[in-house]
């Protein structure tokens, strides 16, 4: 087989040497094949390169539809103070118009004071309430619960003020025994924290040793004044503007953390942004597209400068010192939340305060003792963390 195989190639070379010619034209005939062969590649190739190249028109995607407006909704919101920086976020949405640009026609209703707001809600006269979480306390033990769903402020917010020439005197808080001391509602939040300022710092218990008297915002400069009252527990920019004037001096200041939590024993959710329970099984998309709103405003807050601020507020709220009304947004960002979380400790804290003023107003306090109060289910924070994930 070898020797055959030999002789076969052999035989093959040597006809090749022997016609020179066919050899020739065999190798002409090869390359061309080959050469025809490389042009069909060549031809191939730059026909199917285009199919293959990236194109605008082939990469782009196909335009998505525009989503879906969401419907126009009429919102009434029933709150206390007008102004009060305590609630800004409300009022500042609203001037701002990103409740507007969310679709929504938002209505505030301005009651007397905070306690009548509250009750307004609970009775359904508005769809949402601006106010202090002690009512929520009072709303959840008489079987209507209501739930803080955005904080606005995180501490108090407040301060214990008293006539410039008792400043002195008021030094110790034991001084306030037999006097007269202003609100701006009786059971208010502000009600509520001076009852447990003057009972755990001073011993003082209401009706027995001091009296206390509740008064429009535009009252408490002319009270302390004329010496209707001895001291006042007031909300900013009120703080702010008669402490600035020299109409009143500072004793507690509950508008800083460290003065909050060495009276109180803790941080304070003050407030906020309140709900019904039923509104919020019933229509939560609704309450979303609000919460999203205030979530918007708390972040502007934070970072936008207090001139700019005071620039979008309406000249009446403003009043007539806008300076005044700079300096009070400044000292509000110490104490407004910049996010609308709320930590559960800090509402742990607004219950041990409510249990000390149950114990002096039984028949005015959100609880009495003895009173179980279920601390997880005054607030709502679902709606807030989904705002902060978009």
């Amino acid at each position: 087989m070898r020797r055959k195989s030999q002789s076969a190639d052999i035989s093959w070379r040597s006809v090749a040497r022997a016609n020179p010619t066919k050899r020739t034209a065999t190798g002409v005939v090869m390359r061309s094949i080959a050469s025809s062969l490389l042009a069909l590649v060549v031809i191939t190739s730059a026909c199917a390169a285009p199919a293959a190249r990236s194109t605008p028109e082939t990469t782009r995607a196909a335009p998505t539809p525009s989503a879906t407006p969401a419907p126009r909704v009429h919102v009434t919101v029933a709150m206390g103070t007008k102004g009060s920086l305590i609630l800004l976020p409300w009022e500042l949405a609203k001037a701002l118009n990103y409740f507007e640009e969310a679709n929504i026609d938002l209505e505030l209703q301005y009651a007397a004071n905070a306690t009548q707001a509250a009750a307004a809600l609970v009775a359904g006269t508005a769809d949402l309430g601006g106010s202090s979480l002690d009512h929520s306390i009072r709303a959840q033990l008489q079987g209507k619960p209501t739930r803080m769903i955005v904080s606005f402020a995180r501490l108090p917010g407040v301060a214990l003020v008293a006539r410039p020439d008792r400043k002195a005197q008021l030094s110790s808080l034991a001084a306030l025994r037999g006097t007269t001391v202003g609100v701006p509602g009786i059971a208010s939040g502000a009600h509520v924290l001076l009852t447990y300022l003057l009972r755990s710092q001073a011993g003082l218990d209401p009706d027995r040793d001091y009296r206390v008297q509740a008064f429009a915002t535009a009252e408490f400069a002319g009270a302390l004044e004329r010496g209707d009252v001895a001291a006042a527990m007031i909300t900013d920019p009120l703080i702010t503007q008669i402490i600035s004037s020299g109409k009143a001096a500072l004793i507690v200041d509950l508008r800083r953390e460290d003065e909050t939590v060495k009276v109180l024993g803790g941080r304070y959710q003050f407030t906020g942004a309140v709900a019904r329970a039923d509104t919020l099984d019933k229509n939560p998309a609704l309450v979303q597209r609000v919460v999203n709103v205030l979530v918007r405003t708390l972040r502007y807050i934070a970072r936008a400068p207090a001139s700019e601020i005071a620039a979008a507020m309406p000249a009446d709220l403003v009043g007539s010192d806008r300076q005044l009304y700079v300096a009070a947004l400044d000292a509000s960002k110490q104490y407004l939340s910049p996010d609308g979380v709320i930590d559960r400790g800090s509402v742990e804290t607004v219950v041990k305060v409510n249990g000390v003023f149950a114990e002096s107003y039984p028949q005015q306090a959100p609880l009495r003792s003895g009173d179980r109060v279920d601390v997880d289910a005054l607030f709502d924070m679902r709606f807030v963390r989904a705002a902060l994930a978009n």
